[in-house]
């Protein structure tokens, strides 16, 4: 009996051992919280976006891997999503031909083609998270107004609130 309690303290042992370390010497990586972008985004920039506040519609899972919340203003609808994913991923997905610098409130950030949705701005940034990706769609009756000058005007206000 003592030599069976003497091998699960010390599997045991090697067992907590082996929890805290990870392959060739690198520390093991722990999951940032992800930025609730329903509460990370102030009532004030949002006003000064022109966009309602009170619109706010909630959506996504930090144990799904986003976090998402979208409101509507008088021209475009927002939306920011939050998640673990790099951009480096998007771009695997995409090609990173679809991507191009684009910088808003003096943070750079990578905007997706905007062949891929013309009434659509989609700007990805790079967060300590992953990333924080902000969207802008133009309300139909607006159809002629560029979104992403929509998305740049927006962004002065929103993009400050995003974690670094």
């Amino acid at each position: 009996m003592t030599h069976a309690l003497r091998a699960v303290a010390t599997g045991g042992v090697v067992l907590a051992a082996l929890v805290g370390c990870s392959s060739a010497g690198q520390e093991p990586s722990e999951q940032k919280a992800l930025f609730e972008p329903c509460t990370g985004v102030t009532a004030e920039a949002l006003q000064q976006a022109g966009v309602d506040p009170a619109t706010k519609i909630a959506a996504g899972f930090a144990a799904a891997g986003w976090q998402t919340c979208e409101w509507t203003g008088a021209t475009a609808y927002l939306r920011v999503f939050s998640t673990s994913r790099t951009i480096e991923e998007f771009e695997k997905e995409s090609g990173t031909s679809a991507f191009t610098d684009y910088t808003v409130a003096g943070r750079t950030g990578r905007r997706l083609a905007a062949a891929a949705a013309p009434t659509a701005c989609d700007v990805l940034f790079s967060a300590e998270q992953g990333v924080i990706r902000m969207v802008v769609v133009n309300n139909p009756v607006h159809q002629a107004t560029d979104p992403c000058a929509t998305l740049h005007h927006m962004g002065e206000s929103i993009v400050p609130t995003f974690p670094a």
